[in-house]
């Protein structure tokens, strides 16, 4: 690489080994050590901070085949009326929206005289149409569809499971050669709680699955291949999740080549947003979240994207929150311009490294699978919902203990509007029905609990945080205890830099909080924490008091005199605040 000048850059600058840079960050991290600075991925491999050339991993067999990096924008719209749903797809593809996909309610929708009905007014041939939910009988919806003008020319796809009779189902779509309806959805897989390369690694097994039992029923395997939708959801861990797609797409020819398809490049892939991580009560940071998973996909290489509209209609009306999600595609493509590039990861040796480490650590999974007969026969004998619970569970605890944060739910919380308060049976019961690893409801049913007790009491339960010490260790204190009992849905009474003496006991409980929280930032904590204690303990007995910091060597004697607990980073925020709800009388 030259400058204008024409002289070489960077020429006055000697390389670095890797060796010398770890050496010399290790020196910099002084006491802290340098495992802190690696990241251990949910999938169980390590990252380091610094990768060049020379230290780079290459992911097997990848090839860009895309000129372009353009996506379908799809809208999902319901269908419980066809009328209704005609003219909200007419709407949506007037608002630059290029693919549909029509969320069925019911198989008699799909008659043919119905689904003339849906599509009316539609260009079929510009515009991707894609098909979910209660369809009925697939052989006899494609056939349906290849009846209807313009279907021949249409490439949107089926997304539903073909049934295990699948007699005539290739024939019935031989008219549209285009149009898939071999999906593999692993959505339901994310939704609970598997991790990136156990959805690569779950897809390339249905991929298996589908092109073992069609190429024994005589099936051409690149026309197979060519019928195979691979729906996937797009997490908010932007690498991992940017990483995904190109790690599939580098395993994807081993599969099909293994099956006699030299099409190694005909299957496509659909991106959803990630339903686990939405948040009820503060939605508009799920539009940060959502632009995240956007741009992950986008770059990952995903052909199809379809995000939700960030919130349900409950605190922000449906077509708003519709129409604010719709404009993240137009966002990213025509003022990002993230169309421009075809893989604009290639080359990155920390993204490089990422993708080939998810398509190692997934095709070792995958080979597990295989080697248990397939993915029909490993869910068969639960080893998939097994190991994916297992991954969910350590997600969870991450989430619970906030070394996973999620802005909004368990960090950073907003207050509930006035629209919220009227609605909070309604945003309980979303909560409670929300996805099975919803990473978001254990911390937003504890705030909507402290709510109802506010509209039943007429008060929420309160803490006075209590500074002394070192101020600039206490204010950091005083702002994780903050945080911590807001994710609860506490109310803060107030704050202050006070001396252990019995006056100051006066003043923490001259607003009667429920709870007392001590930052107390000396060297030794004990005698004052002590002390404290034990007058609060004497003026008003049913205070709970807690310590912000690990226990010290002579907590005994700090529980003795009448300490609750102590908050710290690395515990169970969720079950300790739940236990704070016990012990103030929310139920």
């Amino acid at each position: 690489m030259t400058s204008t000048t024409g002289k070489p850059l960077f020429q006055d600058f000697p390389p670095v080994s890797w060796e010398e840079w770890k050496t010399r960050a290790t020196a910099d991290l002084r006491d802290t050590p340098y495992d802190r600075i690696r990241w251990s991925t949910p999938d169980g491999f390590v990252l380091e901070p610094r990768y060049a050339r020379d230290h780079m991993l290459t992911p097997p067999g990848f090839s860009v085949e895309k000129s372009q990096n353009r996506w379908n924008n799809c809208r999902r719209i319901p269908v419980t009326d066809c009328g209704t749903a005609n003219r909200d797809a007419i709407a949506a593809l007037s608002e630059n929206t290029a693919a549909i996909e029509y969320f069925i309610s019911s198989s008699d929708l799909c008659s043919k005289e119905n689904l003339e009905l849906l599509f009316k007014g539609i260009h079929i041939p510009a515009a991707g149409i894609y098909l979910s939910g209660s369809v009925g009988d697939p052989v006899r919806l494609l056939e349906n569809l290849a009846s209807i003008p313009g279907f021949s020319e249409n490439d949107g796809s089926l997304l539903t499971e073909p049934p295990r009779n699948s007699q005539g189902l290739f024939l019935a779509a031989l008219p549209m050669p285009a149009f898939r309806f071999l999906p593999v959805d692993t959505v339901p897989w994310h939704d609970r709680g598997a991790t990136p390369s156990q959805e690569i690694a779950l897809a390339l097994a249905g991929v298996s699955d589908l092109m073992h039992r069609f190429t024994g029923e005589g099936e051409n395997p690149e026309r197979i291949a060519a019928a195979i939708e691979i729906v996937m959801a797009a997490g908010s861990s932007h690498f991992p999740e940017l990483a995904k797609p190109r790690a599939l797409r580098a395993l994807l020819p081993f599969v099909l080549k293994a099956y006699g398809s030299a099409e190694t490049s005909a299957v496509r892939l659909f991106a959803r947003t990630s339903a686990k991580n939405i948040s009820l009560l503060d939605p508009f940071t799920n539009v940060l979240r959502q632009t995240t998973e956007a741009v992950s996909s986008i770059l990952g290489g995903y052909d199809t994207l379809q995000i939700d509209p960030f919130d349900s209609g409950i605190s922000v009306p449906r077509n708003d929150a519709e129409r604010i999600s719709s404009n993240v595609h137009l966002i990213l493509s025509e003022e990002c311009f993230l169309d421009r590039v075809s893989d604009p990861a290639a080359g990155s040796y920390y993204i490089e490294t990422l993708t080939a480490e998810l398509a190692a650590s997934a095709w070792k999974y995958f080979s597990e699978i295989e080697a248990a007969g397939g993915l029909a026969e490993a869910i068969r004998k639960n080893m998939v919902s097994d190991t994916v619970a297992q991954a969910a569970s350590r997600e969870k605890k991450n989430v619970e203990n906030r070394k996973k944060n999620l802005i909004g739910v368990n960090r950073y919380l907003w207050p509930l509007t006035a629209a919220q308060e009227k609605h909070l049976e309604e945003l309980q019961k979303a909560a409670e029905t929300s996805p099975q690893a919803s990473l978001t409801a254990s911390f937003e049913l504890l705030r909507l609990r402290t709510e109802r007790h506010r509209l039943q009491t007429g008060s929420i339960p309160s803490v006075f945080i209590w500074l002394s010490g070192d101020p600039s260790i206490g204010f950091r204190q005083a702002a994780f205890t903050e945080d911590f009992f807001l994710c609860g849905g506490f109310d803060i009474a107030g704050t202050a830099m006070l001396d252990a003496v019995r006056a100051s006991c006066d003043t923490a409980l001259e607003n009667s909080p429920a709870i007392v929280a001590l930052c107390i930032a000396e060297k030794n904590p004990v005698p004052a924490a002590e002390l404290i204690c034990r007058t609060i303990r004497e003026l008003q007995p049913g205070t709970i008091i807690v310590m912000a910091g690990k226990p010290p060597e002579e907590h005994e004697q700090l529980l003795a005199a009448g300490l609750d607990s102590f908050i710290h980073t690395g515990v169970n925020v969720a079950a300790m605040l739940q236990s704070y709800h016990i012990k103030t009388g929310i139920q």
